[in-house]
């Protein structure tokens, strides 16, 4: 009878630290402007928000904090003792998941980005987090090195651009033919007599945007996007950035050769700017790549 009694409160005593313990990772909900926004936290094994930091990542064109490379960045890092916040941009949406609906009126901006950042960033003060690395991927990364130029914080300690958006109108254009077989500039001409004529929120049907073959979007947004906006320009960003940042770029991103060499040609006085090219990686870093990656990010973090 006892013994029966002691393996019943060793089972309840095990049932108690099982529903007591924290879970490594689990989806957690900030408030912006009136919307719910959506994220992952992952706590690494015997690590502290207040003691070991977290890196915060940030998704690429119209992705998600699920998307193929956060979700395996999140668990390299795990596995490498670090901490770690993947969070979806709203984009105007309640509750946002998964990728971007085409089917969806767009409105939104690259800049929005900045704001959005800006509420998570205060989330993880108010959970205590002793240390922030921004980071970011693809659009991810230009929106990640604008933060960080224009919204100085002593939590952010260093930043990470994965294969940050260098997008220029030229390089714009010929990416806009070859994904959706047809000229930008008529249609970015269309844009920018709405905005003209005091037009913006105008919406415009049935033209190729970003991912969508075949968006609505509004006008003010079209050409956020595809106009003349040095904030889509990760170099020109590059020389503002004050803090650490590691940049990544893998080698066989069709991208990476204009980045590379327009990053090494930036003038002298960044020092703090670390470029690496990942062998085998294209852009979204996939299988191997990922984990070369997460090994570059794990010491760039840890150097002191």
């Amino acid at each position: 009878m006892k013994k029966a009694m002691c393996w019943a409160q060793r089972l309840v005593f095990l049932l108690c630290l099982l529903l007591l313990r924290p879970a490594a990772a689990e989806e957690v909900k900030a408030e912006h402007q009136g919307l719910e926004v959506i994220g992952n936290l992952d706590i690494a094994p015997g690590k502290t928000l207040k003691a070991d930091g977290v890196v915060l990542l940030l998704h690429d064109t119209l992705g998600h904090h699920r998307v193929e490379l956060m979700a395996a960045l999140q668990e390299l890092l795990h596995e490498r003792g670090i901490n770690s916040l993947a969070i979806t941009l709203s984009l105007g949406l309640n509750a946002r998941r998964g990728m971007f609906d085409c089917g969806i009126e767009q409105d939104h901006r690259t800049e929005d980005a900045r704001e959005e950042l800006g509420t998570w960033i205060n989330w993880l003060r108010e959970k205590g987090a002793g240390s922030i690395v921004l980071a970011g991927h693809g659009r991810g990364g230009v929106q990640v090195a604008l933060y960080i130029t224009q919204n100085p914080d002593k939590l952010i300690r260093k930043a990470v651009l994965i294969a940050p958006l260098a997008h220029s109108v030229g390089s714009a254009g010929s990416e806009y033919d070859e994904r959706f077989r047809r000229p930008l500039e008529p249609v970015l001409a269309e844009a920018e007599k709405l905005k003209a004529d005091d037009q913006s929120s105008m919406l415009m049907s049935n033209v190729g945007f970003l991912l969508c073959p075949q968006a609505r979007v509004t006008a003010g947004s079209f050409i956020n996007y595809y106009g003349q906006n040095p904030n889509l320009y990760t170099p020109g960003l590059v020389p503002n950035i004050k803090l650490p940042t590691l940049i990544a770029v893998g080698d066989q991103d069709p991208l990476g050769a204009e980045l590379s060499a327009a990053i090494q040609g930036i003038p002298t006085g960044t020092s703090h700017v670390t470029f690496a090219m990942v062998p085998g990686a294209d852009h979204l870093f996939r299988d191997l790549a990922a984990d070369s990656l997460a090994n570059r990010i794990k010491a760039f973090v840890q150097q002191k």
